[in-house]
């Protein structure tokens, strides 16, 4: 079986769900293929998956704002420069673009005449294999890496037939219909709300790689004298971020002012090169954690509520105080709040207290835990992601 996964060109939409996908069916002995732009072609590589790159297809820091247009009319470089999520709040970035979207299609189709897929899987965010797949008449199967994210995206169904009329394809009743006959989800059913759950849902445990490295050893070798708590606020925020923002400063702030021993993940080197700001004892300034490996040996999560990240800390039974920054991370937040695996803190007017008040109700509430538990043994009853290769089979 030759499958060809699509996904738009970024290292969280891809490396940790898309690429262990392709990697559990390249070892099951099916032809495997990442079709993405040439901005992550690199990385997937070196996991070992071969690429097909869409030279029309550019990551974000590639496109220029006049091109989001259709999606975020108010959107601007400008704007961007000058987000301070403590004082404005999450910011609203692009969720669907109709053009580049068709770039996507257009470029995936033909590479698809040499490379002759039996079945095509898309990441959520990506619909250009969606058109793909519709336009070749072959069986479309979906990773759910943003279950939550079609709530935000305004006249879905309208903005694809659209683009369905361009391609030559009919109109369809319901954006669903982009999911495909299979949709592998990576968390269990109860996180989906129930108007997103459809006949061709199965939920997976995704596969656990955190590689071969050992832990960092200046994080290894931290004191065990208090509960251990991570914060870290993804790969893509300290590009978003204004450099007046006191976010980071916050968070250190908040954890140092309480009896826990905490990493804090800045986002790169050149931010913990140039940070100015507290230094507590009990704070550890990263540039980046091995995020997967780490989380196992953690008391709590302060995160921004992406999804992978969710996924990783319920995975590992550790509640989240969730403090979402950007696209669907609020309506993420929203459901670890509801679930009860931990709570949603507002970004705007966020403070130290107010931080440091909600990591103290998690640690001290015993609620939270067990229900970051009950996840954790729920997801371990899952099949193994692996199975979806089987799963897969049955479409082609």
């Amino acid at each position: 079986m030759r499958v060809l996964l699509t996904g738009l060109p970024i290292h969280s939409h891809l490396v940790p769900a898309v690429v262990p996908v392709a990697r559990a069916l390249r070892r099951a002995g099916h032809e495997a293929a990442i079709a993405t732009g040439a901005a992550m072609a690199a990385e997937i590589e070196r996991h070992g998956v071969p690429v097909l790159v869409l030279p029309d297809v550019l990551a974000p820091e590639e496109t220029r704002p006049e091109q989001l247009a259709d999606s975020v009319p108010e959107f601007s470089l400008e704007k961007l420069r000058q987000w301070r999520p403590e004082l404005t709040g999450p910011l609203s970035l692009p969720l669907f673009n109709g053009a580049l979207t068709a770039r996507f299609a257009a470029n995936l189709l033909e590479a698809a005449k040499d490379w002759r897929p039996d079945v095509i899987v898309r990441e959520t965010n990506e619909y250009g294999g969606y058109l793909a797949a519709e336009v070749l008449g072959l069986p479309l199967a979906v990773v759910d890496i943003a279950p939550l994210i079609v709530r935000l995206i305004p006249e879905l169904t309208e903005r694809l037939n659209v683009l369905r009329d361009d391609f030559g394809l009919p109109a369809i009743d319901s954006f669903t219909h982009a999911y495909g006959r299979l949709v592998a989800g990576l968390l269990p059913e109860r996180w989906y709300p129930g108007a997103l759950r459809t006949p061709g849902h199965r939920y997976y445990r995704a596969p656990d790689e955190p590689g071969d490295q050992p832990l960092d050893p200046a994080i290894a070798n931290l004191p065990s004298d208090a509960p251990f708590v991570l914060a870290g606020f993804g790969s893509n925020v300290h590009t978003l971020l204004a450099a007046e923002s006191e976010l980071m400063t916050i968070a250190v702030e908040a954890l140092g002012s309480l009896p826990v021993r905490a990493v804090v993940a800045l986002g790169s080197d050149r931010a913990v090169a140039s940070w100015t700001g507290p230094r507590p004892a009990n704070v550890h300034l990263a540039p980046f954690v091995q995020q997967r490996l780490l989380l196992g040996a953690c008391d709590l999560f302060v995160t921004h509520a992406g999804f992978s990240g969710i996924r990783e800390s319920l995975s590992a039974g550790v509640p989240m105080v969730a403090l979402p920054l950007f696209a669907e991370q609020p309506e993420n937040a929203a459901r670890i709040d509801e679930l009860g695996a931990g709570v949603q803190v507002d970004a705007a007017g966020l403070t130290p207290d107010s931080l440091a008040a909600a990591v103290n109700r998690v640690l001290d509430e015993p609620a939270h835990r067990l229900a970051a538990r009950a996840f954790q043994r729920d997801i371990l009853g899952r099949p193994a992601l692996t199975t979806f290769a089987t799963d897969l089979e049955s479409l082609a």
